[in-house]
C-alpha cells in the first residue's frame, strides 16, 4: 500500500517556499496533506477540501488535445499565495492530483519543473 503522506512530506521538503502539499484522487478527495512546519494555513480544512474539488474539476475540463499534448500543471496566482495543480497518472492508470501552494515572490515553475515533477515520477509506480 502506498504511503500518500510520505509523498506529500517529500514534496514539501523539496523547497522551503512550498507552503502546502496535498494529494487527491480524481474525485477531489484529499488522501493526504502536509503543511510547512510552523505555517498558519490561510484556509480552513473545509475551504481546502472545497478548493481541491473545484481545482480538479477545472483541471479535468482543460482538454489539451493531441496537438498540444496532455496537461502537465496549472498555476494560479492569488493575492496571498500561488497555487498549483499537477495531474499524476499512475502506472496502473489511476489519476491523482498533487495540490501545492507556494509563497508569493517565488518561482513555482522552476520548482515544479526542476524538483516536483522528478520527485513525483519516482512515486508513479507506487500510486
Amino acid at each position: 500500500m502506498t504511503n500518500y503522506k510520505s509523498l506529500c512530506d517529500e514534496v514539501l521538503a523539496l523547497d522551503s517556499i512550498i507552503r502546502y502539499c496535498g494529494l487527491a484522487d480524481h474525485l477531489g478527495t484529499l488522501l493526504a496533506k502536509s503543511f510547512r512546519p510552523g505555517l498558519v494555513p490561510l484556509s480552513s480544512p473545509d475551504e481546502t477540501e472545497k478548493y481541491t474539488m473545484q481545482a480538479i474539476q477545472r483541471t479535468g475540463a482543460i482538454q489539451g488535445g493531441s496537438k498540444v499534448g496532455r496537461l502537465q500543471y496549472v498555476i494560479g496566482k492569488y493575492e496571498n499565495l500561488v497555487r498549483a495543480t499537477i495531474p499524476v497518472v499512475s502506472e496502473s492508470n489511476n489519476k491523482f492530483y498533487l495540490m501545492l501552494s507556494f509563497d508569493l515572490g517565488s518561482n513555482p515553475v522552476m520548482i515544479i519543473e526542476d524538483k516536483v515533477l522528478r520527485s513525483v515520477e519516482q512515486y508513479r509506480q507506487q500510486l
